[in-house]
């Protein structure tokens, strides 16, 4: 049995082959890491921590599965005047949007636990031609998804000064 610590040097490493270019490119001193919990061809339940840089954004999007995420550290301005803190816990259902949340000014890390392993990496994005899916396990999507999100952040959310 495997014993970890996010202040591990290796820790973000423990992402499995066919999600690791998801970590390529961040650039902004966010990452990332998945945990399988089992063989991802039976498309297990699976664990992500999600480092996300300071004031980093993560846009408005829903998932295919249910999603129970806890802050770790920092926090996480959820809107609405609600920022959470270490211990507190956001659910999601299935096809229930979410965002965008914005990070604190020391970041946040999180834990989000997904019902399946396809969900957890295929995020579903309001766009133009409506409901979109994204399967980032294929290279190249993932820039695809943070350029959407970027854009509709910058509709959304008053520039920080």
């Amino acid at each position: 049995m495997p014993f970890m610590s996010i202040d591990d040097p290796d820790f973000f490493s423990r992402t499995p082959d066919h999600l690791k270019h998801m970590q390529a490119g961040r650039g902004d001193g966010g990452n990332l890491a998945y945990f399988p919990m089992g063989d991802v061809k039976d498309n297990p339940p699976t664990v992500a921590c999600l480092k996300i840089a300071p004031h980093g954004v993560i846009g408005r999007h829903t998932h295919n599965c249910y999603r129970f995420e806890v802050i770790v550290r920092g926090t996480l301005d959820v809107g609405g005047g609600r920022i959470l803190k270490v211990g507190d816990v956001m659910v999601s259902e299935p096809y229930v949007f979410y965002g965008p949340h914005v990070a604190g000014p020391e970041g946040c890390t999180t834990f989000e636990i997904f019902s399946t392993h396809v969900g957890s990496h295929s995020p579903i994005l309001e766009t133009e031609k409506g409901m979109e899916e994204f399967d980032t396990s294929v290279p190249g999507t993932i820039d695809k998804v943070r350029a959407i999100m970027a854009e509709q952040n910058a509709k959304v959310l008053k520039p920080r000064a």
